[in-house]
C-alpha cells in the first residue's frame, strides 16, 4: 500500500511537471511572438521611412543614410521571419496603424523639414529598437534562437543610432 501512494505521489509530481513544463512554454511562445510582432513593426517601419527618405529627401548623407536602413532593416526582417517560420509565430507584412501614422506624418513634409523629421524618427526609433532588443537579448523569457537573434542585432542598431545622432549634428551645424 505504501508503494502505491508514493507511486501516486510520483505519478502527479511528473505530472504537474509536465504542467508546469507546458505553461513555460506557452509563455516562451507569447513572448517569442510579442517580441516578433515589436521587432517587425519596426523594421518594417526602418524600411518604409528609408524608401520615403530616398525619393524626398535633398541631403546626400541622409539619403546614404536611408539606403542603409533599406538595406539593413530588410535583411533583418527576412532573417527573424525565416527564424520563426514553422514555429507558429506571426510574422506581420503590413504596417500597424501607429507607423502607419509615424510615415505618413513624416511623408507630408519636404525639404529640411522632412530630412530633420526623419533623422530625428531614426534617432527615436533606433533608441528604442536597441532597448528593445537587449532587453530581448538578455531575457530568459525567449526562446534561445530569439534571444540569440536579439543579440546579434543589438551592435548593428547601436551603429544606426550613432549614425542618425551624427546626422542630427551635422544637419544642426548647417542651419
Amino acid at each position: 500500500m505504501n508503494s502505491r501512494k508514493h507511486g501516486s505521489k510520483a505519478g502527479l509530481a511528473a505530472c504537474l511537471c509536465v504542467l508546469a513544463s507546458m505553461a513555460a512554454n506557452a509563455d516562451r511562445q507569447a513572448n517569442d511572438q510579442n517580441f516578433v510582432m515589436q521587432a517587425a513593426q519596426a523594421g518594417m517601419a526602418e524600411v518604409e521611412l528609408g524608401k520615403v527618405a530616398m525619393e524626398k529627401s535633398t541631403d546626400t548623407d541622409v539619403r546614404t543614410f536611408a539606403g542603409l536602413m533599406i538595406r539593413e532593416h530588410g535583411k533583418a526582417n527576412d532573417e527573424l521571419a525565416s527564424l520563426v517560420q514553422g514555429h507558429d509565430i506571426d510574422v506581420p507584412s503590413t504596417l500597424d496603424e501607429k507607423h502607419r501614422k509615424v510615415v505618413s506624418e513624416i511623408s507630408a513634409k519636404t525639404g529640411a523639414d522632412f530630412d530633420a523629421a526623419y533623422v530625428k524618427q531614426m534617432v527615436d526609433d533606433h533608441a528604442a529598437a536597441v532597448a528593445l532588443f537587449r532587453s530581448a537579448a538578455a531575457s530568459n523569457d525567449l526562446s534561445p534562437a530569439i534571444a540569440n537573434f536579439a543579440y546579434r542585432t543589438v551592435p548593428v542598431l547601436e551603429e544606426h543610432k550613432d549614425m542618425a545622432d551624427k546626422l542630427t549634428t551635422k544637419m544642426a551645424k548647417s542651419q
